[in-house]
């Protein structure tokens, strides 16, 4: 497949790049990072291709509106994930580290367990941490699912936004990776239901050109509170101080590598059958020659459009199997 050309991937609104995609058209990530959508936000990632960058980016974007950002470490150290950030983000940043010693058994890391992933056990650390808008982040929602049941995680994530809010910390949104490789489809199905925004990142052909970093697709699926759901195919890249910059979105014809190899072929039904269900072109003529059987006659039409008269008419149309015989007209009886 040829890749798209470097004019369709060109920005589609004016201005710097990243959070700044407001309006009617503009990009669906740009309104992402700039807090226009509330809820859970899955960011799908597969083997293919990482979502932790997005993940960062959105936190950065998170900073610079000057949220404070509740940081749920799982999957890397501490060190690895803040690696990048400027100090403005990082100050920002209440990262709770349960990389070290998830499950305590050793007594170092920040304290926080397994165990502690309840919502009212959540609900009393953030609210001691910091109040006002806050922003969480789950790195990774996989690990958490992989340890505990399926119904717990989902009632915490839908709880969470709405405790915290009585206990006066407002959570604008819950940011979650999730590695779809490792989940059930079921489970994927279920966590799309429960999510606000899904964010699924896909490879993109190396021609496309991603100016500071390399190109990714995004395709983004919004649920708003209407009840529409829009769903948009961008182009976009992070910059080396985690900025998001989107880059346009995807032509109609335009598929990532991933998607090329997931679309089936085009199937024939008419294939490999042992009766043919096509017309050839005299085959055709003749069908559209035969007289339909409710189409009336000449004379019929004529004496149906005259004045009607006291006296009564019979007409008869004798089919082309009858046979006439003035003189025996009981001839074709069987008797």
């Amino acid at each position: 497949m040829a890749a798209p050309s470097p004019a369709a991937v060109q920005p589609r609104h004016r201005g710097a790049p990243g959070a700044r995609g407001e309006g009617r058209g503009g990009s669906m990530l740009g309104l992402l990072a700039a807090g226009r959508a509330e809820g859970l936000l899955l960011v799908r990632d597969s083997v293919s291709c990482e979502g932790r960058t997005l993940l960062k980016s959105f936190v950065a974007a998170s900073a610079h509106r000057g949220e404070s950002v509740h940081v749920l470490g799982f999957d890397i150290p501490e060190e690895e994930f803040k690696a990048g950030f400027s100090t403005t983000v990082t100050s920002k940043l209440l990262h709770h580290d349960l990389f070290v010693d998830p499950l305590g058994w050793i007594g170092q890391g920040s304290g926080w367990t397994l165990e502690d992933f309840a919502t009212s056990e959540l609900v009393a650390r953030l609210t001691a941490a910091a109040q006002g808008p806050s922003t969480v982040v789950l790195d990774s929602l996989s690990w958490l699912l992989l340890r505990l049941p399926f119904p717990l995680v989902c009632q915490v994530l839908a709880q969470l936004p709405r405790r915290a809010k009585i206990a006066g910390l407002k959570i604008t949104q819950i940011v979650a990776l999730l590695h779809e490789d490792l989940h059930s489809q079921g489970q994927l199905e279920a966590l799309h239901a429960l999510a606000h925004v899904v964010v699924k990142v896909l490879p993109t052909p190396e021609a496309v050109p991603g100016g500071d970093g390399a190109a990714r697709v995004a395709v983004t699926l919004h649920k708003k509170r209407g009840g529409k759901v829009v769903q948009k195919k961008e182009y976009f890249t992070v910059l080396p101080n985690w900025d998001l910059k989107c880059l346009g979105e995807v032509p109609e014809d335009g598929r990532s590598g991933e998607e090329d190899a997931q679309a089936p072929a085009t199937a024939d039904p008419a294939a490999h059958l042992t009766f043919n269900l096509r017309l050839s072109e005299a085959e055709r003529r003749a069908k559209e020659a035969v007289p339909l059987p409710y189409q009336f006659s000449e004379e019929k039409k004529s004496s149906l459009l005259q004045t009607s008269s006291s006296l009564g008419k019979i007409y008869y149309e004798p089919d082309a199997a009858d046979d006439f015989d003035d003189e025996d007209p009981d001839d074709d009886l069987d008797v």
